[in-house]
């Protein structure tokens, strides 16, 4: 009769922890895995772009957002675009009307993901990547935040 109770209790424990890795699994693949950053053709900035990418993905995976690998894409997009703009534009002018244009649709964006997607961790990230490609222009110093005008964030 002893036997049969260890058998039977490792029976279940092996059945509780297949459930859960089965179940991991599954939680994982819900989020989906997307393309790779599109390279700005400044690596400081991608790896700063990939690392904010992570950060959301990561989050999306402990907690349940209001927002979706969807947004995450997008904000990446607008972030990698906005970097390879202002690396074409010609003057300080035009530089800063990249920067109001690319926070006024993080804007958006953000507003549309009930002001989840763009948390105090996320600002800070977003904000060094503008303000860094700008300074790679000589458009700002590095302690100068050019968002601040126009962010919601």
């Amino acid at each position: 009769m002893k036997k049969y109770s260890i058998l039977l209790i490792l029976l279940v424990v092996v059945a509780l922890v297949a459930g859960y890795v089965i179940y991991t699994s599954q939680e994982e693949s819900e989020i989906p895995k997307t393309e790779t950053v599109k390279l700005t053709g400044d690596q400081e900035i991608d790896v700063l772009i990939s690392k904010l990418k992570k950060s959301m993905e990561d989050y999306m995976r402990e907690a349940n957002p209001s927002y979706s690998q969807k947004e995450v894409d997008e904000c990446i997009s607008i972030l990698s675009e906005y970097t390879i703009s202002i690396y074409k534009s010609q003057s300080k002018k035009e530089g800063m009307e990249l920067v109001k244009s690319t926070v006024l649709k993080l804007n958006a964006l953000n507003e549309k993901c009930n002001l989840s997607l763009i948390e105090t961790n996320e600002r800070e990230q977003i904000a060094e990547i503008i303000i860094l490609a700008s300074h790679k222009m000589k458009y700002n110093s590095m302690d100068e935040d050019i968002t601040e005008e126009w962010r919601e964030w």
